[in-house]
């Protein structure tokens, strides 16, 4: 198959926080590798400034990368109109829509989408638009949509304040420890005969959060590991459009286990998660609607440099 690969960080030339590239720049390099060791053909874009990380595999006659130039939209159109692409798969951010807009642009095309469509990323993309959907079949905080409000210090002064819009939210804190459960997803979508959706769970995850997400442990074991999977499942359930990798991230209380996201995408998970067959096998197959039957090596940890 001739897969075309594209992640944000690596491809788009928009400038991103180191951590960030690096965590694009791990999943990147697992799944082309993958793809390409499978024996697929890989279209991929990496930006100027990163192409010195590929100077050995762009040897390999398998994989065919280009540059942004001015426009990484515009070089994905060209790709797509011009290689006879079978499958794609995008790893974007869900924030300025950027995920569901090159989604979108898959979409036009006869192409495989290996991720979840655009109607998934729509409502898993959007915490409270997530919320609203899986409120009434998990446990979840609560959480609640914001106007336009400024926020001052009771003591401030030299006019000394913060603007709040409509693009936060307001989320009940939940205390407990934070975990993550990998899946792949296949026919979860409003035509499917729901006997036939299948949702096959990978691994469940530690993850490190101190002001944000600092790293984790893949694939580990935990007294509620069966719970915490099926509620996770019960939320995915919840949204039409999810498909191929999904992640769910949750808050473990004693027994309560709380729903806070899902992920409608590949997510830093895959850095430390080892599959037999490869994960991106794995992915090609559930495009395919086969079943599918796998193992799950002994997972790895991984934590954030600190700056």
């Amino acid at each position: 198959m001739k897969i075309l690969l594209f992640e944000y960080a690596v491809g788009s030339g928009e400038i991103v926080e180191k951590n960030i590239f690096e965590e694009g720049k791990l999943m990147f390099d697992k799944l082309l590798n993958g793809f390409l060791n499978d024996g697929n053909s890989v279209v991929s874009i990496v930006d100027d400034k990163n192409y010195n990380y590929y100077c050995d595999l762009l040897k390999k006659p398998n994989l065919t990368v280009a540059t942004p130039e001015d426009d990484y939209k515009s070089k994905l159109t060209e790709i797509l109109n011009s290689q006879n692409i079978d499958c794609a798969l995008v790893i974007a951010p869900e924030c300025d829509n950027i995920l569901y807009e090159l989604t979108k642009l898959i979409e036009n095309y006869d192409v495989i989408n290996l991720g979840s469509s655009s109607k998934g990323i729509e409502i898993a993309g959007n915490k409270y638009a997530t919320y609203k959907k899986i409120k009434d079949s998990v446990k979840t905080p609560k959480t609640f949509p914001l106007k336009k409000y400024i926020i001052k210090e009771i003591d401030g002064c030299g006019g000394a304040h913060q603007l709040i819009d409509e693009n936060y939210i307001i989320q009940e804190f939940v205390d407990g420890e934070a975990y993550s459960v990998s899946f792949i997803v296949q026919n979860n979508d409003k035509g499917s005969n729901k006997n036939e959706s299948k949702i096959y769970p990978l691994c469940l995850n530690k993850q490190y959060i101190k002001d944000h997400y600092c790293g984790g442990e893949v694939n580990i074991s935990h007294p509620l590991k069966e719970d915490i999977i099926n509620e996770s499942k019960r939320a995915i359930k919840q949204i039409e459009g999810l498909n191929g990798y999904v992640g769910v991230d949750v808050i473990v209380n004693e027994n309560d286990i709380y729903v806070l996201e899902i992920n409608p995408r590949i997510t830093t998970s895959i850095a430390g998660l080892e599959t037999n067959p490869s994960l991106t096998k794995l992915l090609v197959n559930n495009s395919l609607k086969k079943d599918l039957k796998y193992g799950i090596k002994e997972g790895k940890k991984f934590i954030r440099k600190k700056e």
